[in-house]
């Protein structure tokens, strides 16, 4: 094992054959139809001494799978090319952030493209004498110079008060010297393509939400009165990387008393208190794919009367959205069963007021690559989707949150529980907690 060859990047967990990127390429070619397709992978401009973690852009990594900073990648659709363009090798960095995989046959084999190009200028002999061959830009340039140019990317939208990013500045530059290419927008195909899972996916799913699962396990049996936050925090952080996750999808919460009803409560430095509830929303990230699974404790290990009231009534709603996941319906119409079974609980908070108001955010999200993965609240639900279902009540005045939080895989019938190995009835978390 410490032969492993690194110069990929080696950050994932587990990565999909090199054709499965391929063939997305291949869809997104064929979607746009004509032009120029440029798409940038993250950058990474440490050098020497500097320390940090490189992660790939989810829509760069998932067209190629490739791992490594400061790559381009373009396509052809006409032409049926792709080109991956890498920055030249820099050895004397490489001893401070690790080995690299530099432009050339043998990178072009090992990350499944025709050719591996240099992003900078070089030269090449030929009949004895050099001669100079284009980077990413000139040969950018030849493109964006043809008539009736067009260039895909990725434009984001960017507020009217707010900077443009490197990739806006960068065809501002552009436009000053080509002023006759037309630009699109990448997005809403990319969308398309990410909001369905393959089964390489819903693999790597599968990996990332038993991770979790076991994250979420690891907590319940630390949790007790008199521990930190953050030493939960801690115990499932183990638990993943245990488990053989890279990372975490996200900043774990671990929000105990009125904590619990900040639903983005990520400072989880408090101490977790006998009587309080204590909310533990957490996700692992196994080759790049997210796992994102909430559970609610008691941290004396039982649930008060009233604790269990709210606890059982937010789990009516979680299970009564279970069964109504199912391809045709939407996120939106998943969210109003849950508000109505709220509203219409005979329980009631301490002025008398109904419960539906304390239900402020949306039913669950698409879960992917990223923990809200591209798909919003008025897709049609598709079968290969993957989505949250994470209805909840916060009620400051009582410091009491409860949030129940499963993955779901959306099937042709209906959908699969891929978290179904986490209990949520109240009794088996209690008894989860007692190991």
């Amino acid at each position: 094992m410490g032969n492993r060859d690194m110069r990929g990047g080696n950050y994932a967990a587990e990565l999909q054959s090199s054709k499965v990127y391929r063939k997305r390429r291949k869809r997104l070619a064929e979607a746009v139809g004509r032009g120029t397709v440029v798409l940038w992978g993250a950058g990474d401009d440490r050098g020497y001494g500097d320390v940090g973690t490189f992660r790939q852009s989810p829509d760069f990594f998932y067209l190629t799978g490739v791992e490594l900073p400061n790559a381009v990648l373009v396509l052809r659709p006409e032409e049926k090319a792709e080109f991956l363009f890498l920055p030249p090798r820099n050895e004397n960095v490489e001893r401070w952030t690790g080995p690299k995989l530099g432009p050339g046959d043998e990178a072009a084999e090992l990350l499944g493209f025709d050719q591996v190009l240099s992003k900078d200028p070089y030269e090449v002999v030929l009949d004895a004498r050099r001669r100079p061959m284009p980077g990413f830009e000139g040969r950018l340039a030849g493109w964006l110079g043809e008539p009736a140019a067009l260039l895909w990317t990725q434009l984001p939208a960017v507020a009217t008060t707010s900077p443009l990013p490197a990739t806006h500045r960068y065809l501002a530059a552009l436009r000053e010297r080509l002023t006759s290419f037309e630009v699109r927008d990448l997005g809403e195909e990319l969308a398309k393509l990410r909001m369905a899972k393959d089964t390489g996916e819903i693999a790597l799913l599968r990996k990332a939400v038993a991770a979790t699962v076991e994250g979420h396990r690891r907590a319940a049996r630390m949790i007790r009165p008199g521990v930190r936050e953050g030493a939960v925090d801690g115990a499932v952080y183990a638990a993943f990387r245990e488990k053989g996750a890279e990372s975490v999808a996200f900043p774990s919460i671990v929000g105990s008393g009125v904590n619990a009803t900040t639903l983005h409560y990520d400072q989880n430095v408090d101490v977790c208190a006998d009587g309080e509830l204590v909310v533990v929303d957490i996700g692992a990230r196994y080759g790049y794919y997210c796992g994102d699974l909430t559970r609610t404790f008691p941290v004396n290990g039982r649930f008060s009367n009233r604790q269990r009231a709210i606890y059982d009534l937010v789990l009516r709603a979680h299970d009564r959205v279970a069964d109504a996941i199912r391809p045709g319906v939407t996120i939106f119409e998943l969210r109003k069963i849950v508000y109505e079974t709220f509203q219409n609980s005979k329980l009631r908070d301490s002025r008398g007021d109904r419960l539906g108001q304390y239900f402020i955010h949306g039913l669950g999200h698409f879960l992917g690559l990223e923990a809200h993965d591209p798909g919003g609240d008025n897709v049609t639900l598709e079968p290969g989707m993957v989505i949250t279902n994470e209805p909840g009540i916060y009620i400051p005045d009582e410091a009491l949150g409860v949030r129940i939080e499963d993955n779901h895989l959306v099937t042709a019938d209906g959908n699969e529980n891929l978290s179904a190995a986490l209990p949520t009835r109240a009794r088996d978390v209690e008894e989860m907690m007692r190991g």
